[in-house]
């Protein structure tokens, strides 16, 4: 989703970011040494077994992404990510519903804050001796509260990943895709391409270091790439017998340089998952 900038930066909003941060440091710390405790990395899975033991969990996320800027436009905003993920089985085959919802939750003063469209994903799920892929369906519905939150049309497309792990590194990738079907015709048709690669290492005590939420988008209608990313990403995990918690931090830079789309991004997040 791209909000269009066209007024003066919002000072304030990289502020309030990184004072969130802080005390998204200071939730982290806080919490009760006998309820969570550092992650060691499992250790290294034999040929013979799937490198991702564990069945999918349930989770839910909240992602805070702040924009300094819009390839040199001056402006900045606050869009807030909730992602989750409830797995289900029918018969023997395991599968995922997943959903992303964006608010934009501060912009420069000539410019729209709301939800955007929601993102829903159903994936089936497949473990092999050398990883897991995911693969189904996804489905973004109109649910912008103005016009320049969202596309103003019904979307559907394929969606399939990958994710393995070699001893201490992980390496992945996940492809949604999305191609207008329903809308009125004066908004322009919708086709795009999201790419997310990962590659990460694993460190002691729950530490990974790795690539950050890096989506690549390519837009069929323009016939372009609108989304280059580049950027790292540092992760810590907690967690007991039922709960695993991952704080995070992100930056990335966006090497498209096209009009109206982020130029830097920070991101910081924090995401429960219950086994």
């Amino acid at each position: 989703m791209t909000t269009m900038i066209s007024a003066a930066p919002s000072r304030g909003a990289v502020g309030v970011f990184f004072i969130r941060l802080a005390l998204l440091a200071g939730f982290v710390a806080l919490l009760p040494a006998r309820a969570l405790c550092d992650v060691a990395p499992p250790p290294s899975p034999s040929p013979e077994e799937s490198p991702l033991r564990s069945a999918p969990a349930p989770y839910f996320s909240a992602e805070e992404e702040v924009s300094p800027d819009y390839d040199g436009t001056a402006g900045s905003s606050t869009l807030i990510n909730l992602r989750g993920q409830i797995p289900y089985a029918a018969g023997a085959a395991r599968y995922v519903f997943r959903v992303r919802i964006p608010i934009v939750t501060s912009a420069p003063q000539t410019a729209i804050t709301g939800t955007g469209d929601v993102a829903l994903f159903d994936l089936a799920v497949s473990d092999t001796q050398s990883g897991r892929w995911l693969t189904g369906a996804t489905v973004r519905l109109p649910s912008g509260q103005k016009d320049s939150l969202g596309t103003g049309k019904y979307s559907i497309g394929p969606a399939f990943g990958y994710e393995s792990r070699r001893g201490s590194w992980v390496f992945g990738f996940f492809e949604q895709n999305f191609f207008s079907v329903i809308g009125p015709k004066s908004r322009p048709p919708v086709g795009q391409s999201k790419i997310e690669p990962t590659i990460a290492y694993v460190f002691p005590r729950g530490w990974t270091v790795g690539t950050s939420r890096m989506t690549f988008t390519y837009d069929w209608v323009r016939s372009a790439w609108t989304d280059v990313p580049l950027g790292v990403g540092v992760d810590k995990t907690f967690a007991d017998a039922l709960r695993r918690i991952d704080a995070s931090f992100e930056i990335e830079k966006n090497l498209a340089g096209v009009k109206g789309a982020p130029g830097w991004t920070l991101r910081t997040a924090v995401k429960w998952t219950f086994r």
